[in-house]
């Protein structure tokens, strides 16, 4: 079977954790594998069109060699140029946006613990986005839909992931503290009174 893991939030991994990628496992992971990468999600270069496929093996290369021409070919000059760019020289903005995002994770987790102590929140190892357990909140299975009616706040539906989203809501923390502490009060306010 080949594993396609798509790791473009690997640049990402905030302080603390390390992000092992799933072809350095070796092995039949290295066998059966294929690592996605780009630099669009830790530099916000997403909508530039650059992106690559890194194979783990022999194997799978010719595996990737198969794939349309427009997938191999198909990014943009524009994102290839912002990936160099980005890679080779972003290490102190990076370096930056992680502590942000650091910041972010726990300034979000005390807004919840205080204003919302229903939810339960495990702060992300990585990335800008966290999951929020609504279940004891008493909001059902789509809970995003609850807080954007009452509260008037855009959250991400967990069951947009599959069953094991029920109860959850997806957050973009990637913020600054002033938002973070609307989000969770738009939330608070969703389920109180």
């Amino acid at each position: 079977m080949l594993v396609v893991a798509d790791e473009i939030h690997a640049s990402l991994t905030l302080p603390g954790a390390r992000h092992t990628p799933f072809v350095s496992l070796g092995g039949a992971a290295a066998q059966h594998g294929v690592t996605l990468a780009s630099a669009s999600k830790a530099f916000n270069v997403a909508g530039l069109k650059g992106a690559v496929a890194v194979a783990g093996s022999a194997a799978s290369e010719r595996l990737l060699a198969r794939l349309p021409a427009s997938c191999q070919y198909g990014a943009g000059l524009f994102g290839v140029l912002a990936s160099v760019a980005a890679w080779s020289s972003g290490g102190d903005w990076l370096d930056a946006l992680l502590a942000q995002l650091d910041h972010a994770r726990a300034e979000f987790g005390r807004l919840l613990s205080e204003r919302l102590p229903g939810a339960l929140y495990t702060p992300p190892e990585a990335s800008f986005l966290a999951w929020v357990d609504c279940a004891g909140l008493g909001l059902g299975p789509e809970p995003a839909q609850v807080f954007l009616d009452r509260g008037r706040v855009a959250l991400g539906r967990g069951l947009d992931f599959g069953t094991p989203g029920d109860g959850f809501v997806r957050v973009t923390i990637g913020t600054s503290s002033a938002l973070l502490a609307g989000i969770v009060d738009r939330m608070a306010a969703a389920v109180g009174p």
